[in-house]
Parts: C-alpha cells; sequence; structure tokens
C-alpha cells in the first residue's frame, strides 16, 4: 500500500472511525461554524419558497449521503486495515450493513406512523402534534443511540480484535467476562459514556474559541472567505451541490474533531480492564 492509499485510509478513519459524527447530531450548532450563514439561508429560503417540488429529492439525497457515512463508520470499525488483509471480517461487515438497512426501515417506518397519526389527530380533534420537531427529534436520538452502540461495542472487543479473534468471538469472550465482572463493566461503560460527552464539550470549546476566530482572520487576510457556500435551489444540480456541500461540512467537523476523539481513547485503552494476560488465557481455549 503506497503513501497515498495510506493518507487517504487515514484520512477516512479520521472523518469516520470511533464516536465521530455524534458531535453534530448533539449539537447541530457545530455543523454551522463551517457554513455560510448568509448561503445558508438563501437556500433554504429559495427551497421552502419556490422549489418545494424539490424537498423528496432533497431528502432521499440526505437519507443517502447519511447510509453512506454510516457504511463507512461500518467499514472503519470493522477493518483495522485494508479489508483483504481480513477477508473472514467480510461477511461481519456485510451483516453489519444489512442490520443498518433494518434499523432504517424501522425508523421510516416509525416515523410514518407518527405522521399519519399527527393528520389524523389534526383533522379529527384539531390537535397540532409537532410534526417537525419529533421527526428531527426522533432521528438525531437514533443516530446518536446507533453511534454510541457501535463505538461501545467496537472499545470493548478491541483487546480481542488486537489479538486476531474473529469479531463473533470476540464477543462472545467479552460478554463472558462481563457477565462476570457486571459492576466493572457498568463502570467502564459509564467512563467511556462521560468521555465522549467531555470531549463534545471541548470541541465546542475549541471550535468557539480558536479554530472559527482564525478561520475569520485568515479569511481576511486572503480576501477569501474559508467557509462553505451553499447556492439557492433553482435546479436538480444545485440540490445535489447543497447536499454535497454540507457532506462535506460534516466531514470537515469529523476531521478536526478527531484529534480530540484520540486523546480520550488513549486514556480509555489504558483503562480498558480486560487485560492482555485475559486475552491470551481466552486465545489459548478453543
Amino acid at each position: 500500500m503506497n503513501r497515498i492509499q495510506q493518507s487517504l485510509r487515514y484520512l477516512l478513519k479520521a472523518m469516520c472511525s470511533e464516536y465521530n459524527g455524534i458531535q453534530v447530531f448533539l449539537y447541530p450548532g457545530t455543523l454551522f461554524y463551517w457554513l455560510s450563514g448568509s448561503g445558508l439561508l438563501d437556500s433554504f429560503s429559495s427551497l421552502m419558497s419556490m422549489r418545494m417540488h424539490f424537498l423528496p429529492l432533497v431528502f432521499f439525497t440526505v437519507l443517502l449521503a447519511y447510509v453512506a457515512f454510516m457504511v463507512l463508520k461500518i467499514y472503519t470499525t470493522i477493518f483495522d486495515g485494508p479489508h483483504r488483509i481480513y477477508p473472514k471480517r467480510l461477511s461481519d461487515f456485510w451483516d453489519h450493513v444489512i442490520n443498518l438497512h433494518l434499523y432504517l426501515f424501522l425508523t421510516v417506518i416509525v416515523l410514518m406512523v407518527f405522521f399519519v397519526l399527527s393528520k389524523f389527530v389534526s383533522y379529527y380533534y384539531g390537535i397540532d402534534l409537532p410534526l417537525r420537531q419529533g421527526v428531527w427529534l426522533f432521528f438525531r436520538a437514533f443516530t446518536i443511540l446507533l453511534i454510541l452502540f457501535y463505538y461501545i461495542r467496537s472499545m470493548w472487543i478491541r483487546p480481542f480484535k488486537q489479538r486476531e479473534f474473529s469479531l463473533r468471538r470476540s464477543e462472545r469472550h467479552c460478554l463472558a467476562w462481563m457477565s462476570r465482572h457486571f459492576w466493572a463493566a457498568m463502570k467502564y461503560t459509564a467512563v467511556m459514556l462521560l468521555l465522549v460527552l467531555v470531549a463534545i464539550r471541548l470541541y465546542l470549546i475549541v471550535i468557539v474559541v480558536i479554530i472559527s476566530p482564525v478561520l475569520s482572520v485568515l479569511g481576511s487576510l486572503i480576501g477569501q472567505k474559508l467557509i462553505i457556500e451553499l447556492i439557492p435551489v433553482f435546479s436538480m444540480g444545485s440540490i445535489f451541490y447543497n447536499v454535497f456541500m454540507l457532506f462535506a461540512a460534516f466531514m470537515l467537523s469529523n476531521l478536526f474533531f478527531y484529534p480530540i476523539i484520540k486523546l480520550g481513547q488513549s486514556l480509555l485503552m489504558a483503562m480498558h480492564p480486560i487485560s492482555i494476560k485475559q486475552v491470551n488465557h481466552a486465545k489459548s481455549e478453543k
């Protein structure tokens, strides 16, 4: 693998691995620091005023970008390097991708039921349920829980994966250890969740105090805005462009969040309750 491939693989890991991306769903405002406020306003107002027939296209394009990100997250979680080196993990990868689509299908069904219920209650009883807010909150909660699920499971089985255990065998040994050391497992999981929250809060401080002012100063010096500009919606091409730019801003946010994640990861791995001695003992068992 040449240096370009290594750089691209490291860039992919930096933007999609661990719990990266959760900061945008927990605090959506972190995405807006990378976007031009005037461009965002022009794009949204043009879409909602004269181009509302493009809304289904916007929805499915955003959903496609969302699925692509989650698939990349699954990939970086399962494969520690090129997937050709780990042929036995390919079946696990495809199982996770299929399960992801199943989760999304069930989520869409729940949202459809909520939509029908809100229209029914509004028509017969005159009660307006907060449809948009409810859909947005449910989608955010679903994504946050899904990212945390992938991350916590990955962290628990990491000592076994590092010793070349298969994913299923790693999970079996990890669950067996957790059943014997329940409170230790709960404490370590709580520490993981606490460090995730601390990392997100630290990122909020960094982006407000350091990144945003630096981008503003550099933009003033070179006479060019160093933030992403969206365009008014006037055609299908503008829809694809704006969604791509939003996805780029999302990935950029993840990239700058990654150093904080790495700092927390080094601390968590040093605190991991499953020792190498225990892993080697499990490896000797057949």
